[in-house]
């Protein structure tokens, strides 16, 4: 991540380079963002990222996010509706998943 962040400095040094990654460590917080991973549609995942952003965050990695409302699978409009709802109140908030699936998007 440092290597990532400081080639990027490199490159364009009158920009602040935005790294994500899923694998970090201490320190990381100092040269970007995390995500929790890829996930499956279902509330267990949405439990589990909340979980796992906690306590990075009190670890230290504040910067986390996690895929909203899922990565894999088809979601429900419940699903859409509380991981949004959770996705607000996270630092990183990212709205993404895999291109497979038919309802990437809330408004479909």
């Amino acid at each position: 991540m440092r290597t990532t962040y400081e080639g990027l400095l490199e490159r364009t040094p009158h920009e602040r380079p935005f790294v994500l990654t899923r694998a970090f460590f201490f320190g990381s917080q100092k040269y970007g963002a995390y995500w929790t991973g890829d996930s499956r549609d279902g509330f267990t995942e949405l439990s589990n990222a909340v979980s796992m952003l906690l306590s990075a965050g009190i670890s230290g990695l504040p910067f986390g996010g996690a895929d909203i409302p899922s990565f894999v699978g088809n979601n429900t409009e419940h699903t859409w509706v509380v991981g949004y709802q959770l996705g607000v109140f996270m630092p990183f908030f990212r709205a993404h998943s895999h291109s497979d699936y038919t309802v990437r998007e809330p408004w479909w």
